[in-house]
């Protein structure tokens, strides 16, 4: 990013010691926003041209009204071969409308933010919300191997807390023009579909790994005085 010589880019640079900072640098940065949307992008987050390019006509034909646009999400499962099923996330918000507060997600124990109206933080966000046509979709690289340190916790470890969808299915592209696909297969082969049948094996047995923590916890914690 610091290569890139534009005006119209300010790059802010913050170290994180709590989950809760992140959300209060989203809302410096949507508070600081000068323009009338503020687009969210993570680092695992994957456009292709073609979508990028229809976000911006869908856009500027919002109604006013409209103050959250979501995305259909594409993950990729373990490899750039395999995705899970079609999810959507909220990615676009109107800059003078919208905040995040911080949250968690009571299964799953994980941090999530949750968004809400500027004007009336109790009122649900959802009858402003506006969901682009099938054809506009990000990919998501949640379940791939971000860093060296999640190659050190290995797959199923990795995967305990992220709690990857099931089932996955091959996948044959197109892949964003960014992506180096050296390995990567155009079709079926038998290396693919054993890795393919492994995968959802493994996804099946972090499932069960989960379900026996919640049971075995359960029971441990009936039997404390």
């Amino acid at each position: 990013l610091s290569s890139i010589q534009d005006k119209k880019l300010e790059i802010v640079q913050k170290a994180f010691s709590r989950a809760t900072e992140l959300t209060d640098f989203r809302n410096e940065m949507i508070e600081r926003t000068e323009t009338e949307w503020f687009w969210l992008v993570d680092g695992d987050e994957l456009y292709p041209p073609h979508a990028v390019e229809r976000i911006a006509e869908e856009i500027r034909e919002a109604s006013p009204t409209v103050h959250k646009i979501a995305i259909r999400r594409i993950h990729f499962m373990g490899s750039f071969n395999f995705v899970s099923r079609v999810d959507s996330a909220g990615r676009i918000y109107r800059a003078a409308k919208v905040r995040w507060r911080p949250g968690v997600l009571p299964h799953y124990r994980l941090r999530a933010d949750t968004e809400y109206l500027v004007d009336d933080p109790s009122a649900s966000l959802q009858p402003h919300r506006m969901l682009l046509p099938e054809e506009i979709f990000f990919f998501h690289c949640q379940y791939l191997a971000r860093s060296s340190k999640d190659d050190e916790l290995g797959l199923l470890r990795r995967w305990r807390w992220r709690k990857p969808p099931f089932p996955v299915r091959p996948y044959f592209g197109p892949w964003p023009e960014t992506l180096q696909l050296d390995g990567v297969a155009r079709r079926m082969t038998p290396e693919l579909f054993l890795s393919w049948v492994g995968l959802n094996t493994k996804i099946l047995g972090t499932w069960g790994y989960t379900f026996a923590q919640k049971v075995l916890g359960g029971e441990h914690a009936c039997r404390q005085p």
